[in-house]
């Protein structure tokens, strides 16, 4: 459990901040699928490998078959911002910087009040 002793705030379970921030990815990560000019979230190596049968039968389960490909969110525990990271390829024809201001303003709006930052990555264009 969380607690900061500074504060006088509850302890969270680790079970709600998990599952806070998948629901948080998950959230981005429709936003920012639809945003103009994404053409896709890249997958990460986990997520290449998650058709795999023996990574289903080593992780089943696992934080990485809830996680959206492409966006990661990691809580600090020292502010108690979330971090969520997203990674995309743009479509040729649209301006990289145009397309990460505009997931990250639609990334903060999917937060729903939650304290966030969010980083975008472009990782190609296509």
């Amino acid at each position: 459990m969380t607690h900061d002793a500074r504060d006088g705030r509850e302890p969270v379970p680790p079970t709600s901040l998990r599952e806070t921030g998948e629901r948080l990815a998950l959230a981005v990560s429709e936003a920012a699928a639809r945003v103009p000019g994404v053409a896709f979230l890249r997958p990460r190596l986990s997520d290449r490998l998650r058709g795999s049968t023996a990574l289903a039968r080593l992780r089943p389960g696992s934080a990485a078959d809830r996680t959206p490909a492409g966006v990661r969110a990691r809580r600090d525990p020292d502010t108690e911002r979330w971090r969520v990271e997203v990674q995309l390829t743009v479509r040729a024809g649209h301006r990289a910087v145009d397309v990460a201001r505009a997931v990250r303003a639609a990334g903060e709006r999917a937060a729903g009040g939650l304290p966030v930052e969010i980083a975008v990555t472009v990782t190609g264009i296509v």
